[in-house]
């Protein structure tokens, strides 16, 4: 039980108890008592009540002294002057005047004496009883924090110094007032969002060097984490170049250890778990048996050990799991069957229009056909049965030219690229028989319910007889496109990056095809269910072997939120690096690593880990830098989400969010042309907009100019820009467009070569450009998104991605990332951009870039395509440039 001692009031008259004043226990003065009392003097205890006990005891006391006093003093004195001349007047008058100084004097002396008796009597009065019941109850649980409440020590002094220092050491590079802001940082959170041109790579380092340098933070307990190798290296090099300013001197190899890929870092998490201190990443394997960082983390390409490993393990499937050998036969007959057209698009529209007409001639197409694949020794063809079956399309008569009745598939012909262009069906037809067999086609492909195999090339007539055999004696190795994919890949490949998308978006691949729902009709389905079973054998043997591989979203997964248990196995060296974590190109992350930065730094938070610096202790802390408009990595499973939204993601105490708005690169004309662009999409970071800062172009503002896709216009404007000395950026939106553009401009490149100037033209995918300018870029093809994809639409939903109401959330997201690719684009330029556009709707685009854009704008200059560029280059010289029919696709 728990006791309580209280001070009480001197005890009333008898008469003046109450129910409550029977609980208390006075006792005499003793020496038990004063040695309480004396207690209570040592501690300095108040003792309140005491203090108003002896007022009014001593008050009662004096007062009745005093008027006793009084009385006696004045009867004395009237006494003395005569009772005879007047005891009543004597004794009225002395009685008053005694009275009242006796009650002056008595009640003076009366209360002094009467208050300290009363106080140290009070002092001795002592209640001893048992307190309120106390509430009972244990501690309380702390919520689960990724970070502490705590700030950087950069105290004003501090901060005067650095800007002291960096004024002192680079003098041509003063940081702007945002990027300071991104510099002196005080929050254990801050998330960074740098457009175009904002110069942040630069301040990144100049971060990193006040963690180090001015705070005293141990490069041991630093990371700075890229996505490309390309990056790490350039990010590497600024650091030894501006430490060195400061006395330090890094090796190149040290450069690395700091500066590091999402890959190298979760590689060193993984060789701490037991027994796998020599696991290999399956994606940097080498024939030797070595490993190699390479790539993009989200551009990582298959190389012949990879592909091996992968083809090993599909033949194997095929020959002892029958289950899967049925589903790959499927995949395969579809695969060889042409690809179904939607009847509302406008090529199904434009030959619907000419079925009646083309029915009339189909006899004489097949006969023109036959007898061209005869003539040139391709027909008929081994296992293709000759047959003109008849096909009914919108009511018309139409003939195939052949049946292959294991593949239980039509066979139609199409006319080689080897032939005349303008042949014809009959005499007299038009138009040519090129025309009439697409339009054949379109109209098999919309509106045929059966596989039809389209033979358009005499190369292509041994493929059916190949597939026939392949299914009936080898696992057979053909390409497959899943509904909504740009190109085909083969099989295995298609495997690894339907399952590398659903690990990047942060599910688990066997929860997830269990968890979608296609339609009944829909053939992608057979190839999840053979992905389910080929992915489970894959990752087995990969860890079977010896030593042990593992993917990386293997590895992400293991230390993701979902397992951490297993960074208790990590020892704090591994942990230590990642306590200060600066993250560049946050945009571009995916759920799975995210979902590793959380629990490691829950981890951290759990084992309470600081960091030492020239003062008090540091804690964890994360800063992420990237752009929102630069997000275009949505097709591999990124998302702009996690920096938009990175204060939910990653809650802290003191949220910090920092806009590098100043582009140091481009003129305001080139950014508000891109910008017009992005800003369609809807929900990224609010109140962006570039404000162009680079002096050396303000003053040479040139529209961004729009062209009709012309390979001989293309020729003379970048041979005009060659000419003047200019670095040259060529870009397209596939690597296909690349190649052509380099055949185009093959003369060009060959005097480059012959002027050992070839570093200054370039030709890259717009994707694989970021973080890349030029003073002249030229891009070639639109940004658009043709297909809509029913499989990412559904792993889309199940990560969460999904904006309420929308049900189709990966075409959105794609929509979006289509307008963003666009910016990504033009803001290369330092100052020309020239944009070439094919305006071929055949293929209507769900979103294309170029609908956005807003001629009447003085940063847009919309060309006719008979009007010659005007673009203000000296130095021109003209030469000749090679026609070409050449198409953008």
């Amino acid at each position: 039980m728990k006791w309580r001692c209280t001070v009480v009031e001197a005890p009333k008259p008898e008469s003046q108890l109450d129910e409550r004043d029977e609980l208390s226990f006075p006792f005499p003065q003793s020496f038990l008592h004063r040695l309480i009392g004396k207690a209570f003097d040592a501690v300095g205890l108040q003792q309140a009540s005491a203090w108003r006990a002896g007022r009014a005891a001593g008050h009662d006391v004096g007062f009745q002294k005093g008027v006793g006093v009084g009385h006696a003093s004045g009867l004395l004195a009237g006494n003395k002057t005569g009772h005879s001349r007047g005891y009543d007047e004597g004794h009225a008058s002395g009685h008053e005047a005694g009275r009242t100084t006796g009650y002056e004097e008595g009640h003076a002396a009366g209360f002094e004496v009467g208050h300290k008796k009363g106080f140290e009597e009070g002092k001795l009065i002592i209640e001893v009883q048992p307190g309120p019941v106390p509430a009972i109850g244990a501690p309380g649980i702390r919520e689960d924090v990724l970070f502490k409440d705590w700030r950087f020590p950069i105290t004003d002094e501090l901060e005067a110094q650095i800007r002291s220092d960096l004024a002192e050491r680079l003098p041509n590079q003063p940081p702007s007032v945002d990027q300071w802001k991104m510099i002196l940082s005080r929050t254990p959170t801050t998330s960074v969002v740098a457009g175009a041109g904002s110069g942040k790579s630069t301040t990144m380092v100049l971060r990193l060097l006040v963690l180090r340098h001015y705070l005293g933070i141990d490069f041991k307990n630093l990371t700075v984490v890229t996505f490309t190798v390309e990056s790490k290296m350039d990010f590497a090099k600024k650091v030894r170049e501006v430490f060195k300013l400061w006395g330090y001197d890094i090796s190149h190899d040290d450069s690395l250890q700091i500066v590091r890929t999402f890959h190298s870092r979760i590689l060193s998490f993984a060789r701490c778990l037991p027994g796998m201190s020599n696991v290999q990443p399956f994606e940097f394997l080498e024939k030797d048996g070595s490993t190699k960082e390479k790539g993009s983390m989200f551009q990582v390409k298959m190389g012949e050990p990879q592909l091996a490993l992968m083809n090993d393990c599909y033949m194997r499937l095929y020959d002892k799991n029958p289950e899967f050998k049925a589903l790959i036969g499927k995949l395969y007959r579809h695969s060889l069957a042409m690809e179904k057209m939607n009847a509302d698009s406008p090529d199904a529209l434009k030959a619907q229009r000419q079925a009646r007409d083309l029915a009339k001639v189909d006899e004489d197409i097949c006969d023109t056909l036959e007898k061209l694949w005869s003539a040139a020794g391709k027909w008929p063809v081994e296992g293709i049965e000759l047959s003109r079956k008849v096909v009914q399309l919108l009511g018309q008569d139409f003939h195939v030219n052949g049946f292959v009745p294991e593949l239980d598939a039509f066979v139609i012909l199409g006319v080689d690229k080897s032939e005349p262009s303008d042949l014809k069906a009959k005499e007299g037809r038009f138009p040519y028989l090129t025309a009439d067999v697409k339009n054949k086609r379109i109209l098999f492909q919309a509106h045929c319910s059966r596989p039809v195999i389209y033979l358009k090339s005499y190369v292509e007539s041994d493929q059916p007889i190949e597939a026939i055999r392949s299914l009936v004696n080898t696992c057979p190795k053909f390409t497959y496109k899943l509904e909504g994919d740009i190109a085909p890949q083969y099989i295995t490949e298609a495997f690894f990056s339907a399952a590398s998308y659903m690990e990047n978006l942060g599910l688990d691949v066997f929860e997830a095809i269990r968890a979608m729902r296609l339609s009944k009709a829909d053939v992608d389905r057979d190839f999840f269910h053979a992905l389910a079973i080929y992915w489970n054998d894959f990752t087995r043997m990969l860890f079977n072997m010896t030593p042990p591989v593992m993917t990386f979203n293997t590895m992400f997964a293991i230390f993701s939120e979902r397992k951490p248990h297993n960074l208790r196995a990590l020892t704090p060296g591994v942990l230590r690096p990642m306590t200060t974590l600066l993250v560049d190109e946050f945009q571009d992350v995916g759920a799975n690593t995210i979902s590793w930065i959380r629990a490691t730094f829950a981890e951290i938070e759990r084992r309470n880990l600081s960091v030492p610096t020239h003062g008090r202790p540091a804690y964890a802390s994360l800063m992420a830098v990237g752009d929102d408009w630069q997000s275009i990595y949505g097709w591999r499973g990124s998302s702009p989400h996690y920096l938009i939204d990175f204060d939910k993601v990653f809650e802290s105490p003191e949220p910090n969010q920092v806009l590098m708005q100043e582009n140091h690169r481009s003129h305001q004309m080139v950014i508000d042309a891109a910008e017009e662009i992005v800003k369609r999409t809807p929900g990224g970071v609010p109140g962006k907009r570039g404000i162009a800062k680079n002096e050396a172009v303000a003053g040479h503002q040139v529209p961004v100019q729009v062209r009709d896709m012309d390979w001989k216009q293309i020729a003379v404007d970048v041979e005009r820009h060659y000419d003047a000395g200019d670095s040259i950026l060529v870009l397209t939106r596939s690597n296909s467009v690349k190649e052509d553009a380099r055949e185009e401009l093959e003369e060009l490149l060959d005097r480059a070569r012959f002027e050992k100037r070839s570093s200054q033209i370039k030709f890259l995918t717009y994707h694989s450009a970021k973080g890349l300018q030029a003073k002249a870029v030229f891009l070639l093809g639109d940004c658009d998104l043709k297909t809509s994809s029913p499989s990412k639409n559904d792993l889309y939903a199940q990560a969460g991605l999904n904006r309420p109401g929308d049900p189709c959330g990966y075409d959105t997201s794609q929509s979006e990332e289509a307008l963003r690719t666009a910016y990504v684009a033009i803001t290369r330029a330092i100052t020309y951009c020239y944009w070439y556009l094919d305006k071929d709707e055949t293929r209507p685009a769900i979103e294309k870039a170029s609908r956005h854009i807003k001629a009447a704008q003085p940063y847009w200059n919309v060309v006719n395509a008979a009007t010659p560029s005007t673009a203000n280059v000296t130095n021109v010289k003209k030469t000749p440039a090679k026609q070409s029919n050449r198409r953008i696709h």
